[in-house]
């Protein structure tokens, strides 16, 4: 016997065809891209970012940010969730991800605001996904106290100004954090300001590593 679900996903199927996000070509499965247009997604060596004098995290990215990469990117702008579920399985697969040491997911927090004219953040459902996978935790121990621009919106030599003094640790049991591997997530590295000062905050905590990983990298 057919189950209800079997049925829906026949019926989906038929009712709207699997298409290349991209270039539009019909796909014999439900999928994201074609395979075509899926190996144009070249990975990219991890970048060393530098947090203090004596402090850095690698940060792990599927590529740099472009014309594949970029709609899903801004999709959350348009309140569209599903963007956020591709890049979270594109991370699966075409990242280091899987391989990192990880106890805790710390997504890069939305101000409230943003959040709440948005409906979710795009960060937190890619942490969700990806823990789910990994076994690991998603843990909101980051606030952003201040309504920032967005970084893409700011020039260049503006935007650590914009995120300097933008995030703070919450007053959870922060102990437990102590000799953790930390691991935080957002969708895009523009010039790598708001993960710099994310990070700084983290390091309060004393874990045993944090390293970032991101949809995409902008340099």
């Amino acid at each position: 016997m057919v189950s209800l679900k079997k049925l829906g996903n026949c019926l989906s199927f038929f009712l709207s065809p699997p298409c290349c996000l991209h270039c539009k070509k019909a796909l014999g499965e439900r999928s994201h891209f074609c395979e075509n247009c899926f190996e144009k997604i070249q990975p990219i060596v991890s970048y060393e970012l530098s947090i203090t004098q004596n402090k850095n995290i690698k940060v792990h990215a599927i590529s740099h940010y472009n014309q594949l990469l970029r709609p899903l990117i801004l999709s959350k702008r348009t309140k569209n969730v599903s963007g956020s579920y591709i890049l979270a399985d594109l991370i699966w697969c075409k990242t280091v991800f899987s391989q990192l040491a990880c106890d805790y997911l710390v997504p890069v927090p939305l101000h409230w605001t943003r959040r709440f004219m948005r409906g979710f953040n795009q960060a937190e459902e890619i942490a969700a996904i990806l823990a789910k996978r990994k076994g690991a935790t998603v843990t909101p121990i980051l606030k952003r106290i201040y309504q920032t621009k967005y970084q893409a919106d700011v020039p260049i030599e503006q935007r650590e100004e914009n995120v300097a003094h933008a995030f703070s640790l919450k007053k959870l049991d922060i102990k437990k954090y102590r000799g953790k591997h930390l691991i935080l997530i957002d969708d895009l590295m523009t010039t790598g300001n708001t993960l710099k000062y994310a990070a700084r905050e983290l390091f309060l905590l004393q874990p045993a590593s944090i390293s970032a990983v991101v949809a995409c990298r902008a340099m």
